[in-house]
């Protein structure tokens, strides 16, 4: 009883909080999913990349949130243009909604100047909902000798939508700045006959790498190291909701490592002595080649903080093909890839 009690209070958190108000998954390693975060990252690497990621949210609670996804995108020098496809699976609430999200990007390059490119992207995707009513018991079924009284047929509910989103990002040797629009079309997600428009996410995005490279040994053919230090920043709003992930990125040969902040410090409050704090975030990895692997742990500082929720665990492959045909170098965005130029 007592841990059917436990589940029905999360779906109710779970619908309040990606439901009824729609707020989107976070990822902490946001640049782990470019094309979640922006569609005008698809060909950002000038190559085929492909990106398995993991995360699981709040494991030691009973309603925890569990999201896979996979990624591929491509670039045509050609058409200087980029395609990407995202599949990712979300789970909430120990699986009482469940969300598949299938979408396409597509970006085009424009030269500005020899040294500023733009990137404005468009995706479509196609959203499945499922709540599942089967596993949870309510009060109106128990009889008086608190058996569940026969008859009762907790179903499956299904919705799916269509969803546009929209972005650009500006970008020179060293700096970019972006910026994206998601479900801007703001579909209609309600489970029945109501409206309940999924509101429009928008997004800003920044950082600056900064290179302390050393050069190649001519005498012992020795390659150059990748050794740079990559503070980033990014803001998102939705609906009521907002929250910046303001950090910094390191790379020192094959190690990677990185720490950054969720939150708004000191400058905004829902409501008296309520901060909007949520995490620190934590970030090792290594990369061999065209491989790399990240792992990220949240630690909890809010309010939520006493319930040991276990935080939030997030791992990340991302493969980069490498090009055997030779073509001409073309100016790459420098956002956090983790690989170097082949």
């Amino acid at each position: 009883m007592i841990i059917r009690l436990k589940i029905v209070f999360f779906i109710l958190f779970a619908i309040s909080w990606n439901g009824a108000a729609g707020q989107d998954i976070q990822f902490s390693q946001f640049y782990g999913a470019p094309l979640y975060v922006n569609p005008a990252f698809a060909g950002s690497t000038h190559k085929t990349r492909l990106v398995l990621h993991q995360r699981i949210q709040w494991p030691k609670l009973d309603g925890k949130y569990i999201t896979s996804l996979f990624s591929a995108d491509t670039y045509f020098s050609k058409y200087r243009s980029g395609l990407g496809l995202q599949v990712y699976k979300d789970w909430q609430g120990s699986n009482t909604i469940n969300s598949t999200d299938v979408s396409l990007s597509y970006s085009y390059e424009i030269f500005l100047t020899s040294k500023i490119v733009v990137r404005p992207g468009l995706q479509l995707g196609y959203i499945s909902r499922t709540l599942d009513y089967s596993d949870l018991a309510f009060s109106y079924q128990y009889d008086n000798n608190g058996n569940i009284a026969p008859g009762f047929d907790n179903g499956k509910i299904k919705k799916q939508f269509m969803d546009l989103s929209t972005g650009a990002v500006i970008y020179t040797e060293n700096l970019w700045v972006g910026f994206a629009a998601n479900h801007i079309n703001t579909p209609n997600q309600s489970f029945v006959n109501g409206n309940a428009p999924l509101p429009a996410k928008y997004s800003f995005t920044a950082g600056y790498q900064i290179n302390f490279s050393r050069r190649p040994d001519k005498s012992t053919l020795q390659e150059e190291k990748q050794i740079s230090l990559i503070p980033t920043v990014h803001y998102k709003f939705q609906g009521k909701s907002d929250q910046t992930d303001l950090g910094v990125y390191g790379v020192y040969d094959q190690l990677i490592a990185g720490f950054w902040y969720r939150g708004i410090p000191g400058l905004k409050r829902y409501k008296k002595g309520v901060q909007n704090n949520e995490s620190i975030v934590g970030l090792v990895g290594w990369k061999y080649n065209n491989l790399a692997i990240t792992y990220s742990y949240d630690f909890i500082v809010s309010r939520l903080a006493p319930a040991r929720s276990g935080g939030a665990h997030e791992i990340n492959l991302t493969y980069i093909f490498n090009k055997r045909k030779k073509i001409k170098p073309m100016r790459r965005m420098p956002c956090p890839h983790f690989y170097k130029s082949f």
